[in-house]
């Protein structure tokens, strides 16, 4: 299979929402990445271009994104372009969408606190960090709606950061 990763700098654009799909999760978010150019004659710097994608994360990417991002982060994404057709109110409508693999703050852009995942030592361990993988606590969510990981708890539309500085990545 030729597969060709992409990679895209920019900021949350929506409010991410998570829901259920089938026993698995799925993370969906909007990214704007500009195109700046410096204006030779004046010296300003001109938004020239702007890129909107529809990103998705699924399985264990969702599961440790979810509750973590919010509408304004900085971020990079990583991950596979593909185009979606359909008709809409009957007009033939197509838009792109990213399945995104890899996922990260923008450091330049952003205060980030790192923390590990604790790996847990086993027979056969295969050296990668364990991931919680159980998604019963987890709602099935209407479009629009963020629903926590933590059973029961939806997240703030406003983008809550607990205290501290930078953010829970």
């Amino acid at each position: 299979m030729n597969e060709t990763l992409t990679t895209v700098r920019g900021n949350i654009v929506n409010n991410p929402t998570t829901r259920r799909v089938g026993d698995d999760i799925v993370l969906n978010f909007r990214v704007a990445s500009n195109t700046r150019r410096q204006d030779r004659d004046t010296g300003e710097w001109r938004t020239t271009s702007t890129l909107f994608l529809a990103v998705s994360c699924w399985g264990n990417l969702a599961r440790q994104a979810s509750g973590r991002l919010f509408m304004g982060d900085a971020v990079i994404v990583q991950g596979r372009l593909h185009s979606n057709e359909y008709e809409r109110d009957g007009v033939p409508t197509r838009d792109t969408e990213m399945r995104c693999y890899a996922l990260g703050p923008d450091m330049s852009r952003m205060d980030v606190t790192v923390k590990r995942l604790k790996k847990v030592d086993r027979p056969g361990d295969d050296g990668e960090a364990d991931v919680p993988t159980d998604v019963s606590g987890l709602e099935e969510a209407p479009e629009g709606d963020l629903v926590s990981a933590v059973a029961g708890e939806t997240a703030d539309a406003g983008g809550p950061r607990g205290g501290g500085t930078g953010a829970p990545f």
